[in-house]
């Protein structure tokens, strides 16, 4: 095998591994990393923080519809 051909063979092993990657492994990878930031986003939205996360919310309408509940099933006369 000459130089030529040597270098050529180093060449497109180079070029395959940067189209596998481009194409492959930067792609998996940035999906990951979005995944877990939504996952992230979600989790921090599930925890009482004194009144702005979805789950303040949620415990405030369960806390309406109880005392609606109350009114409804024991009305005051």
């Amino acid at each position: 095998m000459t130089l030529v051909q040597s270098l050529g063979m180093v060449a497109a092993v180079v070029a395959s591994c940067g189209v596998i990657y481009r194409g492959f492994v930067l792609p998996i990878y940035r999906w990951a990393t979005r995944l877990d930031k939504a996952i992230a986003y979600v989790e921090m939205n599930m925890k009482n923080n004194s009144g702005s996360s979805m789950r303040d919310a949620i415990d405030r309408i369960e806390k309406r519809l109880t005392t609606v509940e109350d009114h409804v099933t024991n009305p005051r006369r």
